[in-house]
């Protein structure tokens, strides 16, 4: 049998040994023939391992992941404090039956006021942090952390002043909103701190 009638490595043809007990093909970098079992002095092929969830920084860039939580909140939350105010705000400020109430609790009506003026602040906010999110801006996770903590501190002074003006109030729905608005800050504003998905995407 001639050389040629051996078989040869059919990953690479050139990258070939023969061995030394039964002139078998070795392929390089074994550390033995698959013929014999004559030991070659080779040392093994490296393992490759492998390949990482997310290797690079583009596989982390995109409005994906929790990211598509936070672009649904920031559509939705301008039409759900639209609708607060149309429904319940303005009502209470408009209708007759209520105007002998506002004219002797000022401090009430006041604070009526005050929701309506900070909820339209809120909607102006939303829609501009809409805009930062949407275009990748570098800015909207800084933004996005100063308005998560605002609105949590002013949807609880709102519930402690109206716990003091009319402490025989029904607040159950009061308290709601501050724990959920609680809940909301400390979940989000350590993810926009640490998310290396944040940090991937907003860079313009």
């Amino acid at each position: 049998m001639v050389l040629e009638d051996y078989p040869v490595n059919p990953i690479d043809p050139t990258m070939t040994t023969l061995c030394s007990n039964c002139a078998s093909e070795v392929p390089e970098g074994f550390p033995s023939c698959a013929a014999c079992g004559t030991e070659t002095g080779a040392a093994a092929p490296a393992v490759q391992l492998s390949t990482p969830l997310f290797s690079t920084v583009e596989d982390l860039e995109g409005l994906s992941g929790w990211l598509a939580l936070v672009a649904f909140g920031l559509v939705v939350s301008p039409f759900v404090m639209l609708y607060t105010i149309v429904t319940v705000n303005l009502p209470f400020l408009t209708d007759s039956r209520y105007e002998p109430y506002l004219t002797s609790h000022p401090a009430f009506a006041a604070l009526a006021v005050f929701e309506v003026i900070t909820n339209i602040i809120f909607i102006a906010s939303v829609l501009a942090l809409a805009y930062l999110f949407f275009t990748k801006r570098k800015a909207f996770p800084t933004f996005m952390i100063l308005y998560l903590a605002t609105q949590c501190w002013v949807i609880l002074f709102d519930t402690i002043a109206v716990h003091i003006l009319v402490s025989s109030a029904d607040l159950s729905a009061a308290y709601t909103s501050v724990a959920r608005s609680v809940i909301g800050a400390l979940v989000w504003i350590p993810y926009f701190v640490v998310s290396r998905r944040v940090k991937a995407t907003f860079v313009r």
